[in-house]
């Protein structure tokens, strides 16, 4: 599978999660996912994805025990992410 149709699959639950359709745990699993499958990508981003994903799950957790997490700073810093993918391996 091409890391364009990897990101893409990343992209689109960013979106559903944008669009409260979605969940911060799956935002985490298709990071996880999908950014394990992508080719060429730097050590640095590898671990930022990690980052992330867990930083989610931690969001996830607190609005599940009925606390509202602060997610928009974490959303922010995947669409800096993604724009740093290598796309074209």
């Amino acid at each position: 599978m091409s890391n364009q149709t990897l990101i893409a699959r990343i992209e689109a639950s960013l979106a559903l999660l944008q669009a409260r359709q979605g969940d911060a745990r799956g935002l985490a699993e298709s990071i996880r996912g999908n950014g394990k499958a992508l080719e060429g990508m730097p050590y640095d981003l590898i671990r930022e994805s990690e980052s992330m994903a867990m930083d989610l799950d931690i969001a996830q957790w607190h609005d599940e025990d009925g606390f509202a997490p602060e997610i928009g700073p974490i959303l922010v810093r995947v669409q800096s992410w993604l724009a740093k993918l290598p796309r074209d391996v």
